[in-house]
């Protein structure tokens, strides 16, 4: 069957909205294989995971688009990056009486139930209709609804007519070519992945697999390169603050762009600017006494790293004599050079994470961080961070029980969509990411530098982390210490109270339920810190969640429940607890069912938090 025949058929159909929803699926966890009751289109807005619809499966980024036909299996695991994504499933009908011509080609092969998938080239017009699309079938009025249907026909006409025009695809190396080309004119502006792919005209993700394979670099690696070569240049033509090099070519941060050049060139620009004009000066004036060395000797002029790690050096001899009082001279400098360099050695901290190690040479003041947990570890020492992502699980956003303080942190958009404009206006010192964000990390490194921790890391393995970062390692295990002594006094306590009973912690988001299992870090405090018994449906040991729909809550037979409510899904909550299937629980009849905030035991994931909630399961347990 052609394309031609495809539109031919889309064209002649009466095509009506079912459903239209958002979700959004966590790294660790899946939804499990059901059948679609209607035709769908799956639209991802970011993240990374692999997508199942019948028996053909797809591994879907950012801006992925895949069809599958009613009945369908449909289901989504191996979550590497938080999977958002719309779900808009529909009707498609041809009305009665048409040409048997058309019933014929429907017969043959029919459009609306083959799998499909592709990424668009110009996503945000298609993406931009799926969202309004979404926002007026949520309110439900029925001119609301008539206005999805009207954007139903919009969002098919633009897929199949992307579908048409990427019939001819660039070639890669013309896309890298471009690319080089932009970063070596613009390379003094501000600039983005994004902005770079835009401009190219493929998807981030795609420029960037592009590029390794050309170069072994990311392209705003290459960026950093190219900016660091043209500051050499002018700071050996010009006598001008390093500050006013920096800006020139793109660091808005004259301390980050030193940090940044020692890394690539060996030395600082302070020091590659002397260096270079000693070795112009001993060229043109050889019989001149040397101001710098002693002695015969190879006088290195900078060092250079490459990618292997190797190091290579350029210099050249010189020698001459030198009086008494210039060696006196000498020997002071050195001695006060020395000092200097002692008291940066016993400041250096060697931060291992993610994505290898980042030395800092003195304690870090001004973090911007990318994750709401660590407002709440960063006090737990003593510290706020002075820009934070904020919840969307809660209208303030920021964690009200650690009190006003929270007003001076700089909001830098959400968890899932950071704003890197607002994190660059900031000028941090350093900037704490998750894997949530490795797709962002070339942009964020070319703002500050950036460390990358696992966000599902039990708190007691980054507290410290932050703690090195601080300077403040004593007072992390001081904190650990005594949560852990906390929970070993309660843990016989309720071992006592319950005597094996079972408790279940569940979250009901997009239409079904959340089962939060052993593997999830709030869920084990539950069961490994405090040793209550799980439900057997929520045992297990590689996926933090699972969905089950309400009708499996009797199945789940758990002796205590644990409700997880916020500002997002308070309504569904609402209409589950109401439900004759929810009322005919047993653990609901025997008034077992305690309901708690989720974004203090999820969200705010610190020692600040968790010592309320274990003070909140104690209370649920105990009283």
């Amino acid at each position: 069957m052609s394309f031609q025949d495809d539109v031919w058929l889309w064209n002649h159909a009466a095509l009506k909205v079912v459903d239209a929803r958002r979700a959004v699926i966590q790294p660790g966890d899946s939804l499990r294989a059901h059948q679609l009751t209607a035709g769908s289109f799956l639209c991802t807005v970011q993240g990374k995971a692999r997508i199942r619809l019948g028996d053909v499966q797809y591994q879907a980024g950012p801006y992925h688009i895949c069809h599958a036909g009613k009945g369908s299996s449909f289901a989504v695991d191996s979550v590497q990056e938080a999977l958002e994504y719309y779900l808009l499933q529909y009707k498609a009908t041809l009305a009665l009486p048409c040409r048997e011509e058309l019933l014929r080609l429907q017969q043959k092969r029919d459009p609306f139930q083959r799998a499909h998938s592709f990424t668009p080239r110009y996503p945000l017009s298609l993406f931009g209709t799926i969202r309004q699309l979404h926002e007026k079938w949520q309110k439900a009025s029925m001119l609301d609804r008539l206005h999805a249907k009207a954007l139903l026909h919009q969002f098919v006409y633009e897929w199949l007519q992307q579908r048409q025009e990427q019939a001819e695809e660039p070639t890669p190396q013309s896309l890298v070519d471009k690319a080089i080309r932009l970063i070596e004119e613009q390379f003094s502006e501000k600039m983005t992945l994004h902005a770079l792919a835009s401009q190219v005209g493929c998807q981030e993700r795609q420029l960037q697999r592009l590029f390794k394979a050309a170069l072994a670099v990311g392209p705003m690696e290459y960026l950093l390169r190219v900016r660091v070569e043209k500051a050499k240049e002018l700071l050996l033509k010009l006598n001008v603050p390093l500050m006013h090099i920096a800006e020139s070519v793109g660091f808005s941060d004259s301390y980050y762009f030193s940090r940044l050049f020692k890394k690539y060139v060996g030395i600082s620009p302070s020091q590659f600017r002397k260096m270079a004009g000693q070795l112009e000066l001993c060229r043109q004036n050889p019989s001149r006494l040397s101001l710098s060395f002693i002695g015969g000797k190879h006088v290195p002029l900078y060092s250079i790293t490459d990618e292997n790690g190797s190091h290579s050096q350029q210099g050249t001899a010189v020698a001459a004599p030198a009086s008494t009082a210039l060696l006196a001279h000498r020997s002071k400098r050195a001695k006060q050079a020395d000092a200097e360099e002692g008291v940066a050695k016993a400041t250096s901290k060697r931060i291992r994470h993610l994505r290898g190690e980042l030395e800092l040479d003195r304690l870090i003041e001004r973090i911007a961080v990318l994750d709401y947990q660590y407002i709440d570890q960063m006090y737990a020492l003593g510290h706020l961070p002075v820009g934070s992502v904020f919840a969307t699980t809660s209208l303030s956003g920021l964690p009200e029980y650690l009190g006003e303080k929270m007003s001076a942190i700089k909001r830098l958009g959400t968890k899932d969509h950071p704003d890197l404009t607002a994190i660059a206006e900031l000028s941090p010192e350093l900037i704490v990411c998750t894997d949530t964000h490795a797709h962002l990390y070339d942009e964020l490194v070319a703002i500050a530098p950036t460390v990358m921790l696992d966000r599902n890391d039990d708190w007691r393995t980054t507290l410290p982390v932050l703690g090195k970062m601080l300077g403040k390692e004593q007072e992390a295990q001081h904190v650990i210490d005594a949560y852990n002594q906390k929970i070993v006094h309660l843990k016989d306590a309720i071992a006592a109270k319950l005597g094996g009973k079972t408790v279940s912690l569940i979250r009901p988001r997009d239409n079904m339920i959340r089962l939060h299992t052993t593997a999830h870090r709030t869920a084990r405090i539950l069961y490994r810190d405090l040793g209550i018994a799980p439900p057997p449906m929520a045992m297990d040991s590689k996926r933090t969640s699972s969905y089950i729909q309400l009708d499996a809550m009797a199945e789940l037979n758990a002796d205590h429940l644990f409700v997880l409510q916020d500002d997002t899904n308070a309504a569904l909550t609402s209409a589950y607890q109401e439900s004759a299937v929810w009322r005919s629980l047993g653990v609901v009849k025997a008034n077992h069912v305690r309901t708690f905030d989720t974004t203090m035991w999820i969200g705010f994931y610190g020692p600040v938090a968790i010592n309320r909630v274990v003070d909140e399961i104690a209370d649920a347990l105990l009283s």
